[in-house]
């Protein structure tokens, strides 16, 4: 996994009944190089550095000024390690004993060197090479820092119950929508009924825990579509698609959200799907 995927894996990770985050003081320069480690993918595998010693690797990564990790391999039960590099740098060593033992530090960098020195490591390298900054407003929604989203969602939602209300006479929107959410939760876990993360009432939106906001966007906006799907096509030949728009555009105004954020047309015409030309 990398990237918002990575960081959401951590967050699920914690909340495991046997779970723990532990949160360390770091430098600028390894806690930078941890967030392009969550973005790096495999770059020169154990078969393509065979010939090559852990120096001359290193002196490569330098060459290229990587920005990524590398995951040793030592024989004779000897552990795992792992360097971090920022521009070809290591900034932060780590090795793991067979027996669970951790160290880290400069000192086991300079382990790394007399090991392989005696036993050829097996090598993997990963990298990035275009890093991206993960901007929580836009990858997360973030229940205890995010109440003006959770509330721009809300009013969406009633907005979309208001909008049926129209077209039908018996409208069990908060009834429907639980089970629309059953219904795509082997895709979206997060919406499942049973396990309480989303909870939609008249008066509030519950949030539970981080979501990636592209994923909730998505889930939502299927489940809406699949509410849509009550009321016959024929009844939204007069709906007025760019009111719509407009109408969500206004709901992010008042709750102060970047027009930007999300496309509204676009997440207008994913709920609307089936229903406009």
């Amino acid at each position: 996994l990398t990237g918002e995927q990575a960081v959401l894996r951590v967050f699920q990770k914690s909340r495991d009944e046997e779970g723990s985050l532990d949160v360390f003081a770091l430098s600028s320069e390894v806690a930078l190089a941890l967030a392009y480690a969550l973005q790096s993918l495999l770059y020169k595998d154990e078969d393509t550095l065979a010939n090559y010693s852990l120096a001359q690797v290193f002196d490569l990564l330098e060459r290229e000024s990587i920005n990524g990790f590398v995951d040793l391999q030592f024989s004779g039960k000897r552990g795992i390690g792992t360097v971090y590099f920022l521009e070809g740098s290591p900034v932060e060593a780590v090795i793991m004993s067979n027996k669970g033992k951790v160290a880290s530090g400069e000192q086991v960098f300079h382990k790394f060197h007399e090991i392989s020195e005696l036993i050829q490591p097996q090598v993997n390298v990963h990298c990035v090479f275009e890093p991206g900054i993960i901007i929580e407003d836009e990858a997360f929604i973030i229940p205890w820092q995010h109440q003006k989203y959770i509330l721009f969602w809300h009013q969406l939602l009633l907005y979309m119950r208001r909008l049926m209300n129209d077209y039908l006479k018996k409208n069990k929107f908060f009834e429907n929508f639980g089970k629309a959410c059953t219904e795509v939760s082997d895709h979206y876990p997060f919406l499942n009924p049973q396990e309480g993360e989303v909870y939609l009432t008249n008066q509030y939106l519950r949030i539970k825990n981080v979501l990636q906001l592209s994923t909730f966007q998505q889930g939502i906006s299927l489940v809406l579509n699949k509410l849509l799907q009550q009321v016959p096509p024929r009844r939204f030949r007069k709906l007025d698609f760019e009111k719509v728009i407009n109408d969500f555009l206004k709901i992010a105004e008042e709750n102060d959200i970047p027009l930007a954020q999300p496309d509204f047309e676009k997440l207008a015409a994913k709920i609307f799907r089936g229903y406009i030309q």
